[in-house]
């Protein structure tokens, strides 16, 4: 146990050792292994020990039960900072204009300042960081409602740097408590903010940085890379919170130029550039799956595969749907995928081989 873990690698090893007490039960009563009773208490005693070593640093879940309740609690604690966020936006709209300017002010300094306390409180009594993420959305929520609510009192015109404050306050309280669902917030914003200053460098006005998908593009891709660059070994879990924004972001940005042509910066006919960017997509997406395969990244494998088949349909839409009868274009979308899960199938065999 001196070895440094992650809560995720604390809780594979939990898993094998469950699937060892299985497994060995399994090989006595086939008669497969027999092991004299000081050898059976010796080994259960050190599994026993070395799953409450874990569960008191980690906090890892050593039964089924746990494992179910442990989703509960992470489904029920992102519901309810989604929940409380929605109650704080109801009752500024609600009760804002009853206020007066003292009590406005108050509320304004008070509200993301008490939410930041009640994340710090949190998160110094409790190992499992549900209270503290849901206290740290509410903080994020007052924050970003603080900024809206000032720009109206002051009359200030929009301007994308209001997500840069965002992201930095989000990212500061991810990297205080080690909370991924704020890093997540934190990457959306920063990125949003970089997306729409290359817009403005561009000509382009900042809120209508969409339409150039290749600026997203570019904010992905930076995304993508600086887990390399800046190696996260005191939060060893970031790095692939990295990983999937940039990794969304791209896809997302790639898929928009695959439908609507004419937001490309691409100097050619709409129709071209969406031909363009599917093929694009379906190189984007098979890359993604196998540097996830080759790195043993099961989300970066799935969310490749989930935008592998958008962008495969896409394209087979575009260039089969009104040539082929309709039974025979689904006929052949079928067919693929049962091509794909054999592909599959074949690339798993050789990764256990």
């Amino acid at each position: 146990m001196d070895e440094i873990l992650t809560k995720r690698q604390a809780q594979e090893r939990a898993n094998r050792i469950s699937a060892f007490r299985e497994e060995l039960a399994q090989l006595e009563r086939e008669g497969a292994l027999a092991l004299s009773e000081e050898q059976r208490q010796g080994v259960e005693r050190r599994l026993a020990q070395t799953l409450a070593a874990l569960a008191e640093r980690f906090d890892v879940d050593t039964s089924e039960s746990q494992k179910q309740i442990s989703w509960g609690m992470r489904i029920a604690s992102t519901l309810g900072g989604l929940a409380l966020c929605a109650a704080v936006f109801l009752f500024f709209y609600r009760f804002w204009g009853a206020l007066g300017t003292a009590a406005q002010g108050g509320i304004l300094v008070a509200a993301p300042l008490g939410a930041v306390l009640l994340t710090d409180f949190a998160a110094r009594r409790e190992r499992t960081l549900y209270f503290a993420s849901l206290a740290a959305m509410v903080a994020f929520s007052c924050f970003v409602l603080d900024l809206n609510v000032m720009g109206s009192i002051f009359n200030l015109t929009p301007s994308p740097h209001a997500f840069l404050a965002w992201g930095a306050f989000a990212l500061i309280l991810a990297y205080a408590y080690r909370l991924r669902l704020l890093l997540a917030a934190g990457l959306v914003c920063v990125g949003t903010w970089a997306a729409a200053n290359l817009a403005t460098l561009c000509g382009i006005y900042w809120a209508q940085f969409p339409t150039r998908a290749e600026n997203v593009v570019a904010v992905g891709l930076i995304l993508l890379a600086l887990p390399a660059l800046r190696p996260h070994r005191r939060i060893p879990e970031f790095p692939w919170v990295y990983r999937m924004i940039g990794l969304l972001v791209v896809f997302l940005a790639v898929l928009e130029v695959a439908l609507w042509g004419g937001w490309s910066y691409l100097a050619i006919e709409p129709k071209n550039a969406e031909r363009c960017y599917q093929l694009v997509g379906l190189a984007a997406s098979a890359g993604a799956i196998w540097a996830g395969i080759r790195r043993r990244m099961p989300g970066i494998v799935n969310l490749g595969a989930a935008f592998f088949v958008v962008f495969l349909y896409i394209r087979l839409h575009v260039a089969l749907w009104d040539v082929l009868p309709k039974y025979l274009f689904f006929l052949l979308i079928g067919l693929i995928a049962l091509g794909l899960l054999a592909a599959f199938q074949r690339i798993r065999r050789r990764r256990e081989a």
